[in-house]
């Protein structure tokens, strides 16, 4: 009698360890290639490093691949993107310099739009706990919070807008929340365009020796970073509020 009723218990136990384990392992196997494709890349390019974190590097890469340098392009910003390195305003400013700031925004926020697409299914394919093992569990879970709301596209309109919020941790959660890739794709790419262009515009005239264009943008950026400085508790203070009702 005791062994009827443990038995399906026990498969049970054992196909939910299958199953989790399983799950273990394609998390593994997706870490070994976002890994595996630096150091692959590292290995024809032994400079690579140098590449992206130096502005002028880069730009000389580009230049001596001038057929491929937009495809190059395109994959160094959805690498950046997807694992979160912050050398995104830097890969954007050399875009802007070799192939000025019309072409270099459409691949850029191209880009920008499909690698968050990529990060959102990653979230939702792999799940919560893959997600925790990469981010902090508390800032996750208030971002699912905050996207799973009726206040969700305003919350994300304000997050890739504003700098100094962990974007990347942000593009992650969404994954884990209801809403659909591609409006949260298409609200996040419009939120990121301000800051993207400024950067660009900012290359594109310096690429033209336009100073007056670039004070202009200087200007305004200023203007802006300073609003969102002094104003930073009371934006800060905001969102937090809607987190708060949100919870309610």
């Amino acid at each position: 009698m005791s062994d009827s009723i443990d038995g399906p218990n026990a498969a049970e136990e054992k196909g939910a360890r299958i199953s989790k384990g399983a799950k273990y392992l394609r998390i593994a196997v997706f870490l070994a290639i976002i890994a595996g494709i630096p150091i692959t890349i590292f290995l024809i390019y032994p400079d690579f490093g140098q590449i992206l974190t130096d502005r002028d590097a880069l730009g000389e890469f580009l230049a001596a691949n001038k057929d491929q340098n937009m495809i190059i392009y395109i994959i160094i910003v959805i690498l950046v993107a997807i694992t979160g390195l912050p050398i995104g305003q830097v890969v954007n400013f050399t875009g802007g310099l070799i192939f000025g700031t019309a072409l270099a925004y459409g691949l850029s926020i191209g880009a920008t739009a499909a690698a968050t697409f990529i990060v959102f299914h990653i979230a939702r394919y792999f799940g919560r706990d893959f997600v925790m093992m990469v981010f902090k569990e508390k800032n996750v879970a208030k971002f699912v919070d905050m996207m799973d709301s009726a206040k969700a596209y305003a919350v994300i309109i304000l997050i890739y807008l504003i700098p100094g919020f962990p974007k990347d941790a942000f593009t992650y959660a969404a994954g884990l929340t209801r809403l659909r890739a591609v409006p949260f794709t298409l609200t996040a790419a419009i939120a990121r365009s301000p800051g993207m262009l400024a950067t660009l515009l900012l290359a594109g005239f310096l690429r033209e020796n336009n100073y007056i264009g670039v004070a202009a943008v200087v200007a305004v950026v200023a203007a802006f970073l300073i609003f969102v400085l002094v104003r930073r508790k009371q934006i800060f203070g905001y969102i937090e509020s809607l987190h708060k009702k949100i919870q309610r």
